[in-house]
């Protein structure tokens, strides 16, 4: 296994579910010394985006396949889907750090640097570093307004020669060895999460296709399909109405990833106000 970082992402469906997954390739492509897209068998034109994204960042980037169903992922549980996939990108790195990022997310530019100065081994912990944990910002409804997550930060770069492997709905990463377990836990780069915003009708449909992984955990919401049912005219207020009346949202005003504007600058018809 070679030095360098390997970054990596699983994509299906990305037209269908408007994925701003061409944007979170960009990200991190410069920082990378290699790319593994995952393209697990769409059901629209996402594997042939995902051959002009090749071209683009040719010879750095490359396709695998992955298979979407499995016997390996448990009836209810099929959200394990994801933290197989992504394990078998890791699997296909073929350098000493994998960085991952997922199909809705984008990282920001500032300080990018200090994930090769880690990868390097140029910092104070020099090469004992054996993952990195990045802060996050989730939004919704509009690039202007933040909600509570799950998480608010997350393990995304590993030693691909260690223990660390994805788990889960393959948000996290986990060592199974726990001589492996030295994180930094980075201030820069943010990780921007816009799974909640964009195309009204077509982030719904995505959730309610995401939610059907989870049903033994008593998913899809129900609300949802009211939703659905109400066609293009419905807020998606209305999944979050629990949240806005604990006034949970609050307001972001700093810089989104610049290799986001243009994503942006064509969804702005699709913003709704979460905040006053």
């Amino acid at each position: 296994m070679k030095e360098g970082l390997t970054g990596h992402l699983i994509i299906r469906n990305g037209e269908k579910y408007d994925y701003n997954y061409r944007e979170a390739v960009a990200s991190i492509i410069d920082v990378v010394d290699e790319f593994v897209l995952l393209e697990a068998y769409s059901e629209d034109d996402t594997f042939e985006h995902c051959l002009t994204l090749k071209e683009k960042y040719h010879p750095k980037l490359r396709i695998i396949r992955g298979e979407w169903e499995s016997e390996q992922d448990p009836v209810g549980h099929e959200y394990l889907r994801l933290s197989r996939l992504t394990n078998q990108c890791i699997d296909e790195c073929n350098t000493k750090f994998s960085f991952q990022i997922q199909a809705d997310e984008a990282y920001h530019e500032d300080g990018m640097e200090a994930i090769r100065h880690i990868v390097e081994g140029k910092t104070r912990w020099g090469n004992k570093v054996m993952a990195c944990m990045f802060p996050y910002i989730h939004l919704v409804g509009n690039p202007q307004t933040r909600f509570p997550f799950v998480y608010d930060a997350a393990i995304r770069l590993a030693r691909t020669d260690s223990s660390w492997r994805s788990d889960g709905d393959g948000w996290r990463m986990h060592p199974s060895d726990p001589a492996d377990s030295f994180v930094v836990h980075m201030e820069h780069p943010v990780c921007f999460h816009y799974g909640k915003i964009g195309h009204s009708m077509k982030k719904l449909l995505k959730q309610e296709n995401f939610q059907m992984s989870f049903t033994a955990l008593g998913f899809p919401d129900p609300k949802i399909q009211e939703m659905i049912d109400m066609g293009e005219g419905m807020s998606y207020k209305y999944l979050f109405q629990d949240a806005l009346e604990k006034g949970l949202f609050t307001p972001f005003t700093g810089t989104h990833p610049k290799v986001m504007s243009d994503w942006l600058e064509s969804h702005e018809q699709y913003w709704e106000t979460f905040t006053e």
